[in-house]
């Protein structure tokens, strides 16, 4: 597919297959830098890339909301299943890594540099550090990351916090400066067969609603295809990696997820974009 892109400078752009852009989004470049776009992703109107030297790097299924802007300098990385909402700020002028699965909610601003009055008249205010946010963060929205911060995994940041400094993993964040809620906690243990449960569940009402035919085996699988030939394509979840070999050995080609590891085989097929789209919001999401 032959896609024109609104590119002012010199730079590369490399767009993955699936990919969403809308016309107007902008890749500047002040300097010679690259950009990598992953599969399964979602640039929405008025998204703005400014490169100056440093490369963005964006992972597969991940989605970045109208009007944001993204900054690099030193570099910009963002893993896979990351989602920002609109009129979002991610800053990589002095190196930005965001992890798998972080949700960054509308209006938040993530800062690896400030710069304020003259260094000339004597201005401190000014200088670039590292920001490092792992897997699974939600900053709920209009949150403020300053430089410097690492955002431990899991850690959610409520409405409005203003985050000044590192958290570990699992933390609850909130207020101005953001501080820890030692008494909020958002996640719970869950059992591996209560969590193979619940895949399944949601796999058989997916199959329902999409008319889609679907088959449990006793040897972990779920066997996810169209209801007629000739459309040959299959999507399996698979329990663990004995399962998931099984898989791969009976049904070559086809996409293979493991709950296990939560990995899967790619194969850009519609059925395996139907069914973890569909999965991917806050169910379950798999990793390539």
């Amino acid at each position: 597919m032959t896609r024109s892109l609104r590119v002012v400078g010199q730079g590369e752009v490399v767009v993955g297959k699936r990919t969403k852009i809308e016309p107007d989004v902008q890749f500047i470049f002040h300097r010679p830098a690259k950009i990598t776009i992953g599969d399964y992703c979602v640039l929405g109107s008025g998204v703005k890339f400014v490169c100056d030297g440093g490369d963005i790097k964006i992972g597969d299924w991940t989605s970045i909301h109208d009007r944001s802007l993204l900054l690099s300098t030193k570099g910009l990385e963002i893993g896979q299943h990351s989602w920002f909402g609109q009129h979002c700020v991610i800053d990589g002028t002095g190196y930005l890594s965001v992890g798998n699965g972080v949700r960054v909610g509308m209006y938040s601003q993530i800062w690896s540099h400030v710069a304020a009055g003259e260094q000339i008249e004597g201005c401190t205010l000014f200088g670039t550090r590292p920001v490092y946010i792992e897997d699974n963060v939600w900053l709920v929205g209009s949150c403020i990351v300053a430089s410097g911060v690492t955002i431990g995994k899991r850690t959610i940041a409520l409405i409005g916090s203003n985050i000044t400094k590192s958290s570990a993993a699992y933390s609850v964040l909130a207020g101005s400066p953001a501080a820890i809620k030692e008494k909020l906690s958002f996640y719970k243990e869950l059992s591996f067969t209560e969590k193979w449960k619940m895949l399944s569940d949601w796999l058989f009402e997916i199959s329902k609603e999409q008319n889609l035919a679907i088959v449990e085996s006793s040897e972990g699988l779920v066997v996810m295809s169209w209801p007629s030939l000739p459309r040959e394509e299959y999507i399996i979840f698979a329990a663990n990696e004995n399962a998931a070999r099984t898989a791969l050995l009976h049904y070559p080609g086809s996409t293979v997820c493991n709950l296990q590891t939560k990995k899967y085989t790619k194969r850009l097929t519609d059925l395996e974009a139907l069914i973890l789209k569909s999965l991917a919001g806050n169910k379950a999401r798999f990793y390539s």
